[in-house]
C-alpha cells in the first residue's frame, strides 16, 4: 500500500496543474483517500466538516484500496485499483408539484400540509449519485422524502446523513447587533419582495451576499439571522444556513418549512409564514435577551439547548459509523 500510495499521489501531483480541482491524497491504514483540496465555495465548510469525519474514522474500513470523495474524474487512477466512491448530496429534494423543476421529479408519499397532494421527489444529479458506494445527505428531511419511494430503496440503503454541526456551539450574547439576511441573489423575486417587505414595515437588515469564508464569525455577531425559501417549490428546510447560525448563537427567524421535526432541532427556531417574518423579526427585537434565554438558556453543557446541539453531534458519528459498516458489508 506505501507503494500505491506513492504512485496515485504522483499522479495527482501532475494532473493538478491542468485542472481547477486541486486533489489531495491522505494515506489512512488500509485505504488511499483521494479528495479536493478546493472543494466548490459555496460547499466549503459542509465540505471540510465530512472530510473531517473521514480522516477520524476511514481506518476502519477493512479492505485496502482507494476511496473516492467527491472526486468523479480522475478515471486513470480507478484503474489501479477497484475504488469506494462517496459523494454529497447538498441539494433540495422535497418539492412542490408543478415548480419549475419538478419535471425531473418522481412522485413521492409525503403528504403537503393543508391539501391533498404529495411531494415529488427530485434529486440532483442522480445518475453520478446512483454510482456511488456512500451518499451523505445533510438533511434528515431530504431523506424522510426518499424513504418515501419503493424506487429509491437502493439509493437509500447507501445513504446517510451528516447534520451540518459546523462550528464549535457559542452561545454567547454580548456584543451581538443586527438583523441579517444571505442572499447570494437578492434580487431574485421573491426574496426581492420580502427585502422591500421589511423595509415597508421599518424592520432594519442588511443582506450579505459572496461570504462564503468566516461565516461563523459574522453569526457570531450577530443576533438575528432570517431564512426564507429560494422559491415557492423548493421546500427542503435550508439546513446548511439555519444549523450552523444557531450553533454560533444567533436566533433564527425562519419562514415555515414541512416536516421539520425530523431536525431534531426545530423547537430552537422562530417559524412564521413569509407574511408573518416581519412582525416576528420586530417582536425578537423588542424582546431579544428573553428570548435569547427562551432559546439558549444558560449555555452551560447542562443547558437543553447544548445538550441536543451534542446529541446531533453524536447522531453524525453514529451515521459514519453505519457507512463505514455498510462499506465493510460490501467487501
Amino acid at each position: 500500500m506505501p507503494f500505491l500510495y506513492l504512485i496515485v499521489t504522483a499522479i495527482v501531483w501532475l494532473r493538478n496543474p491542468f485542472s481547477r480541482k486541486k486533489y489531495q491524497t491522505q494515506l489512512i491504514n488500509k485505504v488511499i483517500l483521494i479528495y479536493r483540496g478546493n472543494p466548490e465555495i459555496v460547499i466549503h465548510d459542509y465540505y471540510n466538516y465530512v472530510l473531517s469525519f473521514l480522516f477520524q474514522n476511514l481506518e476502519n474500513i477493512e479492505r485496502a484500496g482507494l476511496v473516492f470523495y467527491e472526486c468523479p474524474g480522475l478515471r486513470l487512477l480507478k484503474f489501479l485499483h477497484s475504488p469506494i466512491n462517496i459523494f454529497l448530496q447538498i441539494e433540495h429534494t422535497l418539492f412542490r408539484p408543478g415548480s419549475e423543476t419538478s419535471t425531473s421529479a418522481m412522485q413521492g408519499e409525503l403528504p403537503i400540509p393543508g391539501g391533498n397532494q404529495k411531494y415529488l421527489i427530485r434529486i440532483a444529479e442522480l445518475d453520478r449519485l446512483a454510482s456511488a458506494d456512500i451518499i451523505f445527505d445533510y438533511s434528515r428531511i431530504n431523506l424522510f422524502n426518499i424513504q418515501s419511494s419503493p424506487a429509491l430503496r437502493d439509493y437509500l440503503q447507501k445513504s446517510f446523513c451528516i447534520s451540518p454541526a459546523l462550528y464549535p456551539i457559542f452561545t454567547n450574547g454580548n456584543d451581538r447587533h443586527g438583523v441579517i439576511t444571505l442572499f447570494g441573489n437578492p434580487d431574485i423575486s421573491r426574496r426581492k419582495l420580502f427585502l422591500k417587505d421589511l423595509e415597508r414595515q421599518r424592520v432594519s437588515s442588511e443582506n450579505i451576499r459572496g461570504l462564503y469564508f468566516g461565516v461563523d464569525e459574522i453569526y457570531r455577531k450577530t443576533k438575528i439571522v432570517i431564512n426564507i425559501r429560494q422559491t415557492d417549490g423548493h421546500e427542503t428546510l435550508e439546513e446548511l444556513r439555519v444549523l450552523p447560525a444557531l450553533r454560533s448563537g444567533a436566533i433564527v427567524v425562519c419562514e415555515s418549512a414541512p416536516y421539520v421535526e425530523k431536525t431534531a432541532y426545530s423547537k430552537f427556531i422562530i417559524w412564521g409564514s413569509l407574511q408573518e417574518l416581519p412582525s416576528l423579526i420586530a417582536e425578537v427585537e423588542n424582546n431579544y435577551e428573553e428570548v435569547r434565554q427562551r432559546i439558549f438558556g444558560d449555555g452551560s453543557e447542562n443547558s437543553f439547548f447544548v445538550k441536543r446541539m451534542k446529541r446531533i453531534e453524536k447522531c453524525n458519528q453514529l451515521a459514519m459509523n453505519r457507512a463505514i459498516n455498510h462499506i465493510n458489508a460490501q467487501s
